[in-house]
């Protein structure tokens, strides 16, 4: 399997490096540097050198099979050979004429992407009607979605106005939903787009999760207080635990309510490609207006690699569409040659669809969903070696690749703990879950073997029969 050869490549290049987190201090690494631009030109020799000497040691290894934060950023060698590709093309995707092929392979890739995640052709481009699209990030998506939102129900309250008309209408009593478990860059691309944002408490039941019956109230005592539900942003896979929102319990409020109804998967969306999640797709393809997920997470497409995907792409034009006399003449578009410049707000785009080709042509989709299962296995080992173990505790019940524990002895303990873990070159980034101090730990780099999950468990113990 092809895995095995990308965690090879991908150890010996994270050798190079003795720690994943870097002890320095701001302006440290800046010091290094000249003040003013050199006036005349380097030699290439000396420029790698510099490389070496002023920016390897300053560069955090996302990479490393020790680096276990935030989530995963898993690049891959076919992602690596593709920028170089991608740079030495050259092209900017203004249009369809500007780069055909960057248009059409975006199309086919986002359809592959599509079927391997279980999501229904209601969002496949062949379906003429909805589709997806590559974006720079899933705050950038969601923003995108939240704006058509907005215009969308003032269509709906007003029908005779113009988009134009309907774009520029006051939207202060709008109220978008979300899990107060949403990652912050929802409650930012609502308050962008002019909307007010309710975070809903999610209810701690093993995990964090958004239920109807809380949206439902919410609703009502903001309709009691003038304002009008636009949208409701469901979560899957939170950043801080890895909870899901029951996607398919929204079904009914989805058809009582107007309501553009948004997924954030940017994480653990990677997993509907495993058949013990492929429900949660399907509740997907049942209920949700747009949907975004990030490659360049779990997915081995390395950053910048953000899938959105829309059931009706008219929704994204009526808003986006823009163009001058200066751009190509576009005639009738099929699904092959979408305007992509009126889907989103950014004219020019860059190859990103050839990192995508690149990656299942190599790994196929065996490989990339080996890899994905790969991570739910060390975590679940790790999972129960915790719940055998007196030393340690888990404050929610996770799945997916992340793994969430605290000592039992408590927060300054689990705090030492992080201390001495980082000191032992392993980066995994601390948190608070139910107000209390816990250790996150994400697994999901390709370079992360079994044997390095097996001695961080190690390392956890010898320290907790320490203290």
């Amino acid at each position: 399997m092809r895995v095995h050869d990308l965690t090879r490549h991908r150890l010996s290049v994270a050798a190079d490096f003795d720690y994943v987190w870097k002890d320095v201090e701001p302006g440290q690494l800046a010091a290094e540097f000249q003040k003013d631009p050199p006036e005349g030109p380097t030699d290439y020799g000396q420029i790698l050198q510099k490389l070496e000497k002023n920016i390897f040691p300053g560069a955090l290894s996302w990479q490393h099979p020790q680096f276990m934060a935030y989530y995963p950023s898993a690049s891959s060698v076919p992602a690596i050979l593709s920028e170089t590709v991608i740079a030495s093309i050259g092209s900017v995707g203004l249009q369809w004429k500007s780069n055909p092929i960057g248009t059409e392979l975006e199309v086919v890739v986002m359809d592959w992407v599509a079927k391997f995640l279980g999501l229904g052709p209601a969002f496949h481009h062949t379906s003429g009607v909805g589709g997806g699209i590559i974006q720079n990030t899933a705050g950038e998506a969601m923003l995108n979605m939240m704006i058509c939102a907005r215009t969308r129900m003032h269509r709906r309250l007003q029908p005779d106005l113009s988009w134009e008309d309907a774009f520029h209408q006051d939207s202060s009593s709008f109220a978008v939903y979300i899990s107060d478990q949403a990652h912050f860059s929802v409650e930012k691309a609502c308050r962008l787009a002019g909307l007010r944002c309710r975070r809903v408490p999610a209810r701690l039941e093993g995990n964090y999760s958004l239920h109807p019956s809380d949206v439902k109230e919410a609703m009502e005592k903001d309709r009691a207080a003038g304002l009008r539900p636009v949208a409701l942003v469901l979560t899957y896979g939170s950043t801080n635990t890895s909870g899901t929102d029951d996607i398919a319990a929204f079904k009914d409020l989805a058809k009582e309510e107007d309501l553009w109804i948004h997924v954030d998967a940017a994480y653990a969306g990677a997993a509907w490609a495993l058949d013990e999640f492929r429900k949660d797709s399907q509740a997907v393809s049942d209920v949700v207006t747009s949907v975004n997920m990030n490659g360049s997470k779990w997915f081995l497409c390395g950053f910048d690699s953000a899938f959105l995907w829309v059931r009706d792409r008219n929704l994204l034009l009526d808003v986006f569409s823009a163009s001058g006399v200066f751009m190509a003449e576009v005639g009738e578009t099929s699904i092959y040659n979408p305007e992509f410049k009126d889907w989103s707000v950014p004219l020019g785009r860059r190859f990103r669809a050839l990192r995508i080709w690149m990656v299942f042509e190599y790994f196929g989709t065996s490989g990339v969903r080996s890899y994905i299962q790969q991570a739910i296995d060390q975590a679940s080992w790790l999972r129960s070696k915790i719940e055998e173990s007196p030393l340690f505790e888990q404050p929610v019940q996770t799945k997916f690749g992340l793994v969430c524990v605290r000592s039992v002895k408590g927060e300054e303990t689990t705090q030492q703990l992080a201390k001495h873990l980082s000191d032992l070159g392993y980066g995994i980034a601390p948190s608070k879950i139910c107000e209390k101090d816990a250790l996150r730990i994400a697994l999901g780099s390709a370079a992360t073997t079994q044997a390095h999950v097996e001695q961080l468990w190690k390392d956890m113990v010898t320290f907790a029969e320490q203290h």
